[in-house]
């Protein structure tokens, strides 16, 4: 044949079978549905980038397909691009007003943030990030946990492990199980040991038990074990009770107190009177403890003189102290050894005493009473009319004196190192902690509100301009949450208090105010204010702003905390982000 039939062939083809393979090729094509359930597929096994690029050839496909748009903002946001993510959110919010409020467009659009924040080489940002992916409560948030419990930095493996709790994912477990056997930052294992407790891990009993009885063990630790082990169980055996009681480590035998008093274990009465008289001092205090709040209604009045005492004339303070406020409220006399004590050389012997006897309740308002009018110690008479005010006694001298008191420029703390049971106003001896900023400070200006609290409660007209003056500070705004967390120990009048500084004159005292009323009230009322004060704040009151109205939360911040994600600095957008989701799920 021919070249001619050839090419006749040659022509024939191309028109026949190219348009069929064409149309094949058109066919094989996903349709809309079908396409963005594959991306949704490479977003759900975390493939982001091959995500993108489907989406991206699927949005020249459906230009106009709102869901097809709204999807390739999600990958933007899963591929870092925060940034233009945002701008394609703008654009097409501007098309579909409704976007607005699209709680799970949001919420893609903050985890994009967060997730880029994780991976920053700045600590501030790396732990800003941890704690908003924390308030996701997502299933999501687990992974990212588990990464930051690896982290190189031993602050943010701490703040890790203490979320970790509130999860209770399995995969969490198992990375606390290699913590426990792994971790040397004291730190750190001091929050898995407390963590372990949170999580009944009781497979982990073993190893706090050895935590208990070692001598290397620091007294936080033993602490923290011993309270992991009795929130593990719901009750014990006494014969296996009785193995920690007969131990002759110092340590488990503190444990058998403790539980003991926990479990209320009625059976145990006898080895806590012998306990009194322990060796260890730690062990003592800790069976007067049990002795004073349980076993004494347990035996009469006779029998418990003996044991207590010789307690009370003790040569360790804490112990004979301990033991006075025990023999009190069981009955016995003992307001000499109170005065011995409240009049000792030692400041710190004063102080404690002055706790211990505010903790007595009615029993020691004869005593505490004689005492203000003749000592000369400032923190014996203010800890003593914290336990008078408690008791609606003496009120108005009472406040007298903590005002007074409050003139004090010295920092402040509650002090439990004697014994965990009583609560010592006391000089602030707070070390700096890395992981918040300013600690000794914000300690004592915690110490602070909390008395402020207490004025406001007994109606005293002072505590207003109290707090104005505590408000002032300009080192407030650091301990925003934690101060706010602290007014609980007052009445909901501590509100009314703030409440009426939302119209001072100081505009740094109308903020500090919206901080409170945000934190503590989550008063919705301040989200305006909050929102008018961010413009001209700085960095560090912009970033409490933000976190002030993830705490209130709401459909009424959402654009403002998205338009926070334009912020020039990592910080203040990975707040935005833990703010707005906050928001997302009041």
């Amino acid at each position: 044949m021919g070249e001619g039939f050839w090419d006749t062939l040659d022509n024939w083809k191309r028109c026949f079978f190219f348009p069929l393979l064409i149309v094949a090729a058109v066919q094989d094509l996903p349709d809309e549905f079908e396409g963005m359930r594959r991306v949704r597929s490479h977003l759900l096994i975390d493939d982001a980038a091959a995500a993108l690029s489907e989406v991206k050839e699927l949005s020249l496909r459906f230009p106009d397909s709102k869901q097809v748009s709204s999807l390739y903002i999600e990958a933007l946001s899963a591929n870092g691009f925060e940034e233009k993510a945002l701008d394609s959110w703008h654009a097409l919010s501007l098309k579909y007003p409704d976007l607005a409020t699209e709680r799970h467009l949001l919420e893609e659009l903050s985890w994009g943030v967060l997730k880029k924040g994780l991976d920053s080489t700045q600590y501030g940002v790396r732990l800003a990030s941890l704690i908003g992916v924390y308030l996701t409560h997502d299933i999501r948030a687990v992974p990212f946990l588990i990464k930051m419990m690896r982290d190189s930095n031993a602050v943010i493996r701490s703040v890790a492990v203490q979320m970790a709790a509130q999860y209770q994912d399995a995969p969490l477990k198992d990375e606390i199980v290699r913590l426990v056997r792994e971790e040397k930052v004291w730190m750190v294992r001091l929050e898995v040991i407390r963590t372990l407790g949170a999580l009944r891990m009781k497979e982990l009993g073993p190893e706090l038990t050895q935590l208990i009885q070692s001598e290397k063990t620091t007294y936080e630790e033993r602490v923290g074990a011993i309270e992991s082990l009795m929130s593990m169980y719901d009750d014990i055996d006494h014969s296996k009770w009785l193995v920690f009681a007969k131990s002759n480590r110092a340590g488990l035998r503190h444990l058998a107190c403790s539980i003991a008093l926990h479990f209320k274990l009625d059976a145990a009465g006898d080895e806590i009177l012998q306990f009194i008289h322990d060796p260890h001092p730690d062990v003592r205090i800790a069976a007067l403890n049990a002795l004073g709040l349980f076993y004494r209604t347990k035996y009469p009045l006779e029998t418990l003189q003996g044991h207590l005492q010789s307690a009370i004339e003790d040569s360790c303070p804490e112990v004979a102290m301990t033991a006075a406020w025990a023999a009190l409220v069981s009955g016995m006399d003992v307001k000499s050894c109170f005065l011995k004590w409240l009049n000792s050389p030692l400041s710190e012997h004063r102080r404690f005493a002055a706790a211990v006897l505010s903790s007595t309740g009615s029993l020691g308002v004869p005593i505490a009473i004689s005492v203000m009018k003749e000592s000369q110690d400032p923190y014996v008479l203010a800890n003593l009319a914290l336990g008078l005010i408690s008791q609606r006694k003496e009120v108005p001298l009472c406040c007298d004196i903590l005002v007074q008191f409050s003139q004090d420029k010295r920092m402040w703390m509650w002090d439990t190192r004697p014994n965990p049971l009583f609560q010592v106003l006391a000089p602030n001896q707070v070390r700096h902690v890395d992981h918040i900023p300013n600690y000794p400070e914000a300690i004592d200006q915690m110490t602070r509100l909390n008395i402020i609290s207490l004025l406001a409660l007994v109606e005293d007209p002072r505590a207003l301009d109290a707090l104005k003056s505590f408000l002032k500070k300009k080192s407030w705004g650091i301990t925003g949450v934690a101060a706010a967390t602290l007014l609980q120990e007052g009445d909901e009048s501590s509100l009314d208090v703030v409440k009426q500084l939302l119209n001072d004159s100081d505009p740094d005292v109308r903020l500090q105010a919206c901080f409170v009323l945000a934190m503590f009230g989550r008063d919705e009322s301040v989200i305006r204010d909050l929102q008018q004060f961010y413009a001209s704040s700085d960095h560090d009151k912009k970033l409490h702003i933000l976190e002030a109205m993830g705490h209130v939360g709401g459909i009424e911040s959402f654009h403002f905390l998205l338009s926070a994600f334009k912020e020039p600095f990592p910080i203040l957008r990975v707040a935005a982000a833990a703010a707005l989701i906050q928001s997302i799920h009041r």
